[in-house]
């Protein structure tokens, strides 16, 4: 989504945005920032009614009902925007494809009448009939150049307005592959960073899938709730994105449960980096919003997979997720390698 409101405005909206984030439950995060600022702003009136009418109740919104808020109303919306901006697109070349047609047309046409005026200057003609024809030959040369300009001028209007449309779109098809709780990678965006290009013949990218999954988060809910779990998720992420590198991809492919795929690597560089994530995330000591003492030790499990030349993303991740649920049935905090991918 574009926003549009000048630099006074957007600070006039920053005022009246904030009281209102204050007094829900829900964290300072973009996304509550995102619903507030739309509804002061009045741009969204389908969340308006929705928050007006739980203002009205006088209940506080929780993080998870402002992620709800947000993908229902604003994330929802972006897809409409996608769905006019490809609307428009296709307009503009109808339009741009009929005055081609149209040019094309007077063009033939000048063709036909330079023929004419050609054969009439092949012939013998009186010399006070060459004036009518010079007028005529005049006449006809400007209305093709107007013709041809007119159609120059279209063409570069439709071409920057592409160009934004384009950039327009490229933003909301990004946007449509992230987290927006972590900002890495939903599952639909891993999905297809692992799809190796047409170029080197599609499929599956070789390299090794790891699978991660929090201990206990059930626990953690119901014991400190969803605020406190919407931190831990995002410490988790956080933790991910410090230790990955270069062309490795990192998401978020469900509620408590990530994914990391590291290109090129082999299961042993795999597990070093899945227990370098393991042990940070266990010696991590994540505190409740004004108080010192931390909330009992997060641990997070990991399941180890590699990619083979059969594989699919269904497959290597399905074995990911037995080891993971190995390395539960072990114990917990801890990595566990697919018996498939560790030679066992």
């Amino acid at each position: 989504m574009r926003y549009y409101e000048t630099r006074e405005q957007s600070a006039e909206l920053l005022r009246l945005t904030l009281p209102l984030m204050s007094q829900q439950a829900a964290a300072f995060h973009p996304q509550s920032y995102t619903i507030w600022y739309e509804h002061s702003a009045g741009i969204n009136p389908r969340l308006t009614n929705v928050l007006e009418q739980r203002l009205s109740q006088n209940t506080p919104l929780n993080d998870e009902e402002v992620w709800r808020l947000y993908v229902n109303f604003v994330v929802a919306r972006d897809a409409e925007s996608m769905e006019r901006i490809q609307q428009r697109l296709k307009a503009l070349l109808d339009d741009t494809s009929t005055s081609a047609t149209n040019a094309g047309i007077e063009a033939s046409q000048f063709s036909q009448t330079l023929t004419i005026h050609k054969n009439q200057l092949m012939q013998p003609l009186p010399l006070e009939h060459l004036p009518t024809v010079v007028t005529e030959l005049l006449a006809d040369t400007e209305r093709m150049r107007r013709v041809t300009e007119e159609l120059v001028e279209q063409l570069d209007r439709h071409k920057n307005e592409v160009q934004e449309l384009t950039e327009q779109l490229e933003r909301a098809e990004h946007q449509a592959k992230l987290d927006p709780l972590t900002g890495i990678f939903n599952r639909r965006g891993f999905e297809q960073q692992l799809q190796a290009p047409e170029s080197s013949g599609g499929g599956l990218r070789r390299g090794v899938v790891l699978v991660a999954d929090l201990d206990h988060f059930k626990q953690i809910n119901d014991n400190y709730g969803h605020v406190l779990g919407d931190k831990v998720i995002r410490t988790v992420a956080q933790i991910i994105r410090g230790n990955i590198k270069g062309r490795d991809v990192a998401a978020r492919i469900g509620g408590e449960e990530f994914a990391i795929f590291l290109p090129e690597t082999s299961v042993k560089g795999a597990t070093a980096l899945a227990e370098q994530i393991r042990a940070t995330m266990a010696g991590c000591r994540i505190r409740r919003s004004g108080l010192e003492q931390p909330i009992a030790q997060v641990t997070l499990s990991v399941g180890i997979a590699e990619a083979g030349e059969s594989d699919t993303l269904e497959s290597v991740l399905d074995r990911a997720d037995r080891a993971l649920y190995e390395a539960k049935r072990n114990g917990r905090n801890r990595v566990w390698v697919d018996s498939a991918s560790s030679g066992a």
